[in-house]
């Protein structure tokens, strides 16, 4: 049986994107994948200097957390504790227009947040995701508006 060449081809409606969509979601997965690396990185700075902070400092060095990383009146532990709360905020915004591009539910939003904040899982789903979308954008029909 031989289709009609007149036809409209048959898609699965949520396979098929506007090139505006497909773009987006382009933008939005390199914007991501630039700041799961900067968050998790900042991530581990911290994480090490907590280490160092709450358990080297006072039990191998006997001294006092409040004191450690303090140079001149500056405090190193603050200013890496707010430039990850920084970097992380703008995880958040990757994240959520990764989610909105990709049309994904509330429930892998949550999934990406939480990669944030927990050491290491930003850099395996960061991998995880990006071959996840670049299979659905592969996937997926890009139309271009009509003029």
């Amino acid at each position: 049986m031989t289709q009609n060449p007149d036809a409209a081809p048959s898609f699965d409606p949520d396979e098929v994107w506007t090139v505006k969509q497909f773009t987006s979601a382009r933008n939005a997965l390199r914007f991501y994948r630039v700041m799961a690396l900067i968050t998790g990185t900042m991530l581990m700075i911290l994480t090490v200097e907590m280490l160092y902070k709450y358990l080297y400092v006072p039990l191998v060095l006997g001294g006092s957390p409040s004191e450690a990383l303090n140079f001149g009146g500056f405090d190193l532990a603050a200013a890496i504790a707010i430039s990850h709360g920084w970097c992380y905020v703008v995880y958040l915004i990757a994240c959520f227009w990764l989610n909105q591009a990709m049309r994904w539910k509330l429930g892998r939003l949550l999934i990406l947040a939480l990669a944030g904040v927990v050491p290491v899982m930003s850099f395996i789903l960061e991998r995880r995701i990006h071959r996840q979308v670049e299979a659905e954008l592969e996937a997926a029909v890009v139309v271009a508006p009509k003029e």
